[in-house]
């Protein structure tokens, strides 16, 4: 009986495809948009040629997260930059959220706005100082915009008047900050406080949902948004501690809006920390490349 050997030139079976390689396209390309930029460029890319392919196509950008970096991290400012305008230039026009923790700068987002017009979601985290001025020009190219989220992060009286003008679908406003712990007995800062209050009441009336946590509005601007804004579903205004609510206006707030969140409720579960600040210089203890508006 002739026993088959493998001879000098056979060429060695093929290995078998894991089973995981053999998944459709399209159930791949839902879990690579799951990702984190940092990391689809640094690692998914280059596990395989389909993943390279996927990873490639502008519907992989629609949606951009940039949310897990801390602010010890901040020295890579430059290289999580680069890494988002990459991630804007692959979407080609189709991105429609995007969410940046810290490195933020006005620069940044005028280039996302001037390549994103379909843009529906944006969210800013800590970026004080680095953000405020430029969201006055960002906002008015971006005309499908539904949804504004602010946290630690300044917006002027004139970016709000912006948003009005520019964002007719705007429906969700978060803008979060510490609370500025003043004298609560100086009536001339009212109008101070309640800037913004004022601004959200008269150039955004079609708003469902408001988040203001920190907020220093005074029951005028309270009033001004409860009169201004009769499509609001939540309202937000934990740690607004200078709106003091008494019978009449917090019966008021129930019978018109059916989520509410009051000054002296938890903030638990809330991501970040918002603690009061007094008169001193937020911008004490940081290093001139924080404050650099640079790419």
């Amino acid at each position: 009986m002739n026993r088959k050997g493998k001879g000098k030139n056979e060429k060695p079976s093929m290995e078998k495809i894991p089973p995981w390689l053999e998944l459709p396209e399209g159930i791949w390309a839902n879990i690579l948009r799951r990702l984190g930029v940092e990391e689809i460029l640094k690692t998914a890319q280059k596990v395989c040629t389909t993943w390279r392919r996927i990873c490639k196509e502008p519907s992989t950008w629609r949606v951009i997260n940039m949310c897990c970096y801390e602010e010890e991290h901040s020295d890579m400012g430059y290289h999580l930059k680069k890494m988002c305008r990459y991630a804007v230039d692959s979407s080609q026009g189709e991105l429609v959220d995007i969410y940046l923790d810290y490195f933020a700068t006005d620069k940044l987002l005028q280039y996302i706005s001037e390549r994103s017009g379909k843009l529906k979601r944006l969210s800013i985290a800590c970026c004080y100082f680095k953000v405020c001025d430029g969201l006055v020009e960002a906002v008015q190219k971006l005309p499908l915009l539904e949804e504004l989220s602010l946290t630690h992060t300044a917006i002027t009286t004139e970016g709000i008047e912006a948003l009005g003008c520019c964002c007719p679908r705007l429906k969700s406003f978060v803008l979060n900050n510490s609370l500025y712990m003043g004298s609560g007995d100086d009536s001339d800062k009212e109008d101070e406080r309640n800037e913004e209050a004022l601004a959200i009441a008269k150039k955004l009336p079609t708003l469902h949902h408001l988040q203001l946590i920190g907020n220093s509005m005074t029951n005028k601007g309270l009033k001004a948004i409860l009169d201004s804004c009769p499509h609001l579903v939540s309202l937000d205004m934990r740690l607004c501690k200078f709106a003091s609510l008494n019978e009449v206006l917090s019966s008021r707030i129930s019978g018109q809006i059916k989520d509410v969140k009051y000054p002296h409720d938890s903030l638990a579960g809330l991501k970040f920390s918002f603690e009061a600040c007094g008169d001193e210089d937020l911008s004490d203890g940081m290093s001139e490349e924080d404050m650099s508006d640079d790419y």
